[in-house]
């Protein structure tokens, strides 16, 4: 499970370098395992972004990081993929889910619960993003940039139940300026 979400967050990496893409160091940046990318999160149902920090075209100056953190052994039983932080290498503040009432950035102490969250994958490759805190994940709000916390839709017992689109998002490359991969020979 871990490496399904890495292996989305850093491209897909080549065959020859798929071992170091892995990470289970808790507290260790597996998003720049291959190539120091940072990606954005957006909402499949608005396309809205959490988003880090914007210049005044509204472009991402910098991407989120996914820090894996140590998560207890009977967390791991129901959630594989264990605990992790959406991390801002810049102001290096995490993402937090205040009460499980509002989103905002704040400390990476791992005593203060609202900055760890766990990705609930879905059959389109699109996760639910859970508070680890509040045990609520982080939904769209009518189409709007605020979002809300709601149930997650997570029944083992019922894996075919339908994820409404407003509770998945997408991890992926940031809003910013780019340039060409360089070319491997």
């Amino acid at each position: 499970m871990l490496f399904f979400f890495t292996s989305i967050l850093t491209g897909c990496g080549s065959s020859v370098n798929n071992e170091r893409l892995v990470s289970l160091n808790p507290g260790e940046d597996i998003s720049g395992a291959e190539n120091g990318s940072l990606f954005s999160i957006r909402n499949i149902q608005s396309g809205f972004m959490i988003t880090n920090i914007l210049d005044q075209q509204g472009r991402e100056q910098s991407g989120w990081e996914l820090i894996q953190q140590e998560t207890p052994i009977e967390v791991l039983a129901t959630t594989p993929g264990g605990w992790i932080q959406f991390h801002d290498p810049i102001t290096r503040q995490c993402l937090n889910a205040i009460n499980g009432v509002a989103l905002t950035k704040g400390t990476c102490d791992l005593k203060n619960r609202e900055s760890l969250f766990v990705l609930i994958p879905s059959t389109t490759g699109a996760v639910q993003i859970q508070s680890v805190h509040s045990k609520t994940c982080i939904i769209d709000q009518d189409n709007t940039d605020h979002f809300l916390f709601g149930r997650c839709v997570a029944d083992i017992q019922n894996p075919q139940q339908v994820v409404p689109e407003k509770n998945l998002w997408m991890l992926n490359p940031p809003v910013t300026a780019s340039s060409m991969a360089p070319i491997n020979i």
